[in-house]
Formats: C-alpha cells, sequence, structure tokens
C-alpha cells in the first residue's frame, strides 16, 4: 500500500499547482508544428548533439524545480512551470524540420508525460493509494505510447523495446526522485538525481544520434 506523510506539509496546496500546471500545459498546445520536414540548409553534427544535450539538461532540471514547487508551495511555481514547458515546445521545434506534423504528436504525448506526473505527485502526497495506482498505470501507458510513436518516426534507429526501456527508466529515477523528497530522504534524493541525470544524457544521445543517422544528408562535420 503507497502511503505517503509528511508532518507541517499543508496539501491543500498542491490542487492550486496542479491545476495551473495542467491550464498552462493545455494553452502551451496552441503552437503549430513545422508542416514540412526536411531542414533546408545542413545542420552542423555536434551543434546538433549539443542541442539534444541541452534540452535533456533542461527537461531534468526545470522538472525538478517543478516537482520541489509543487511540493514545497514555493511562490515562483508557476513561473517554474512555464520554463518547463518551453522545454517540451523546444524538443519539438528540434524534431519539426525532420518529421513535420509528427514531431507534435510526439509533442503532445511528452505533454501528457507532464500531466499525469502531476497528478501523481498530488495522489503520493495525499496519500490517495487508489489515484495514485490510477495516475502511475496510465503514466507508464503514456511511456509506451511516446516509444511507439518514436519507433513509427524512425524505425530503425529508435526500436521499441530499447526506446520504452530508455523511458520506463526516465520514469523510474523522476519518481524515485519526486517521492524520496516528499518523505524526507534527502541523500536518496540526491542518488535518484543523479540516476535521473545519466538516464537523461543517454536519452539526449540517443535522440540526436537517430535523428542524424536516419537523415545523414541533413548534416555536416564531426561529431567530435
Amino acid at each position: 500500500m503507497f502511503q505517503i506523510k509528511r508532518p507541517g506539509f499543508g496539501s491543500v496546496f498542491a490542487p492550486v499547482f496542479i491545476g495551473t500546471f495542467i491550464l498552462a500545459l493545455l494553452a502551451s498546445s496552441v503552437v503549430p508544428a513545422l508542416a514540412q520536414p526536411l531542414a533546408a540548409q545542413k545542420v552542423s553534427r555536434l551543434a546538433y548533439h549539443d542541442e539534444w544535450r541541452k534540452l535533456w539538461e533542461d527537461h531534468i532540471t526545470w522538472t525538478r524545480v517543478v516537482i520541489i514547487g509543487i511540493l514545497d508551495e514555493l511562490p515562483g511555481t508557476n513561473t517554474y512551470i512555464g520554463r518547463l514547458l518551453q522545454n517540451y515546445e523546444d524538443m519539438e521545434d528540434a524534431l519539426a524540420p525532420y518529421y513535420g506534423d509528427e514531431a507534435e504528436v510526439l509533442g503532445d504525448l511528452i505533454k501528457d508525460h507532464l500531466t499525469i506526473a502531476a497528478e501523481l505527485l498530488t495522489a503520493a502526497n495525499n496519500g490517495d493509494t487508489a489515484a495514485f495506482n490510477d495516475a502511475k498505470a496510465r503514466w507508464y501507458d503514456n511511456a509506451h505510447q511516446i516509444a511507439v510513436q518514436m519507433n513509427e518516426m524512425n524505425p530503425e534507429f529508435w526500436p521499441l523495446e530499447e526506446t520504452e526501456q530508455m523511458w520506463v527508466e526516465h520514469l523510474d529515477a523522476t519518481l524515485e526522485e519526486a517521492t524520496t523528497h516528499l518523505t524526507g530522504d534527502f541523500a536518496g534524493e540526491v542518488a535518484a538525481y543523479d540516476t535521473v541525470h545519466d538516464l537523461a544524457l543517454e536519452m539526449a544521445d540517443f535522440f540526436s544520434n537517430g535523428v542524424m543517422q536516419q537523415f545523414p544528408g541533413q548534416f555536416k562535420g564531426p561529431l567530435h
């Protein structure tokens, strides 16, 4: 039975932050994806590699800040949420020149990934086991949907089994990061975030290498 209790924590504030989080996610969906795939000019392989490293550094950094902001009722949480959502849009922008509207499809799934994560935080804080288990099941199902979409976009270099395993590991580590913060296991939280970081760098290279291998004629120069 999954229960988390934290002395002195005002769980009444969590729905306010979660509501703002979901509204901001919905508002972000108005950004259109580029209609035409394939970049007009060749891109530096090293620059594209580094772009995805930064995107995933941003992803895990601002996810962490939002986790702490929601759970600790920090006054800047709405601003932190806005910055996190910029990351998902930036990922779409990095993929759109090569995949067109399919980049937006993937982005919408990542948006769901963030929304369900917010539900998980609320349920865990409230000790609502049923809601937690429901959100967790949908979160991992969403990871499968993300992997399927990536595989459809790039069957050869984003194989389904490997892609899904990477997303599952990302979810596992992020969940550990959040729950250790809730329970006050700060040493465990640090260890969990170190794992999140290592996995994020692997994911970044998986994205960039997959695109560059699928569209070699769109890139120039050495990778290292």
